[in-house]
């Protein structure tokens, strides 16, 4: 809106405090009326948001135990971690093994005779090297025939199938060391050499062929491990397969040595998971009950008192809670038969002891609770989804509350321009007549000097004509 800053000439009246004053008064209604719509849309904008936000946060923890092997989690242990470590997953079955780690899987590791230095010239011819079924080969020249020489081609070799070459320089001379990067009998290294000058035969290996230029320190080797008894035989320290869902890292052998191995149910997992979904579903019910409170007192509403979508999710979770599971082979078949009570508040409260004893007794079957096709944690999934996907009412409500905010920033900009049309037609018609009252001044003035030299014109002791 532009400023007015002109008063009346003619008339001496104050015509852009009057023209602001007017234009306000027809401002301040509309401007009160948007303001207020428009906090009260934002209000249940944000609210909307907070019923998502604790819809989804529900919605993703039911949607770990509506999986019966994200719910029901195992833990293994083992009796002496210095020698291995296990870990599991939910398709490993509780039990007790005896696991005697018998022989670490191990890399080979070929050691050269002493050399001069590492200078020393080796030879040139073609050097093929190979790490059990692959293979290699590097071309070596008068450029590359030293010790380092042949220790940074096969380094550098861009079709290296996992050979390691370093040169230790002691006081018998340097040795040049090929150490495979793979464990397991099959992993074994061979080095031959052909063509040149023959002066590679001295860094040849190939213990089928009677080459034994190198010497082998350390031998390729698979591990073995026995658990109950029966032999596991494995290429790396991981031995995965030989129990469902038991996955064992060695380190250390120990032979005729037999440690326990532990599979459990792991029952501190399964009560986080519960607690979780009980707090969740908990804040859910208190964030719909703060939203759609009425505080009697203060004669304060909640921002979706009344709103049906805030009640309809609210009692279809209230009535899921207490339908039966009948999906269900089992002594139970409801959440308060299992320790999860509902409170009349409509929130849950977990019996611990009542909790454990179900987990001691029935394991896998409370887990079903949850992850049958009717199980409590497949319906609040799809309960929640229904509301929370894309297209759905939630969406839709706070896409139209989006839409109002907008409308009402385009109503200010239309009220702008019609202040601003009302101003200008004011101040035009407050100058007109301020011409005016200028021109009825100027006449008065005139017929007043008329009269006065009009002859019988008398002024009396008062001053009065």
């Amino acid at each position: 809106m532009a400023s007015i800053i002109s008063t009346g000439i003619g008339s001496g009246l104050d015509i852009a405090g009057l023209v602001q004053q007017l234009v306000a008064a027809e401002a301040a209604p509309v401007e009160t009326r948007l303001a207020t719509n428009e906090a009260k849309a934002q209000s249940k904008l944000s609210a909307f948001g907070s019923l998502k936000s604790a819809l989804a946060a529900l919605r993703d923890q039911v949607d770990e135990m509506r999986k019966l092997d994200g719910l029901l989690a195992r833990s293994g242990r083992s009796g002496n971690e210095d020698r291995f470590t296990v870990t599991v997953d939910n398709n490993a079955s509780p039990a007790s093994y005896g696991v005697d780690v018998r022989q670490l899987a191990q890399a080979q590791k070929l050691t050269s005779t002493a050399f001069a230095s590492a200078d020393a010239v080796i030879g040139t011819g073609t050097l093929s090297i190979s790490v059990g079924a692959d293979s290699f080969n590097l071309q070596i020249t008068s450029e590359n025939n030293t010790l380092a020489g042949i220790r940074d081609a096969i380094n550098d070799a861009v079709d290296n199938t996992g050979v390691a070459a370093t040169i230790v320089n002691a006081d018998a001379g340097s040795y040049l060391i090929l150490s495979g990067a793979a464990t397991g009998a099959l992993n074994a290294m061979k080095v031959t050499q052909s063509g040149g000058d023959g002066g590679l035969a001295a860094i040849e290996y190939d213990p089928g062929s009677g080459l034994n230029a190198l010497t082998e320190t350390i031998a390729a080797q698979d591990a073995l491990v026995r658990i109950d008894g029966l032999d596991i035989y494995s290429a790396s320290n991981t031995i995965e397969g030989a129990i469902d869902g038991v996955k064992l890292t060695l380190l250390e052998a120990n032979p005729d040595s037999e440690t326990s191995l532990d599979v459990l149910n792991d029952h501190d997992a399964v009560r986080d998971s519960v607690d979780t979904f009980v707090a969740r579903y908990n804040e859910l019910v208190f964030v719909v009950d703060q939203l759609t409170a009425y505080d009697a007192e203060t004669k304060l509403a909640g921002p979706l008192l009344g709103d049906t979508t805030a009640r309809s999710i609210r009692d279809q979770l209230r009535r899921e809670m207490s339908v039966a599971v009948t999906d269900l082979e089992a002594n139970f078949s409801t959440l308060s038969e299992v320790g999860i009570e509902i409170q009349l508040d409509g929130t849950l409260e977990v019996d611990s002891d009542k909790l454990s004893g179900v987990l001691d007794d029935d394991f896998t079957r409370f887990g079903q609770l949850f992850s049958a096709t009717d199980g409590y944690a497949v319906r609040m999934f799809d309960l929640a989804e229904v509301y929370l996907r894309t297209g759905g009412i939630l969406q839709t409500r706070t896409d139209g509350l989006n839409t109002q905010i907008e409308d009402f920033n385009d109503q200010r900009i239309s009220l702008n321009e019609r202040l601003v049309s009302l101003e200008a037609r004011l101040l035009r018609q407050f100058n007109a007549l301020d011409s005016l009252l200028g021109e009825l001044t100027q006449t008065s003035t005139f017929l007043n000097q008329q009269l006065t030299n009009l002859p019988g014109f008398t002024t009396n002791r008062s001053g009065n004509r």
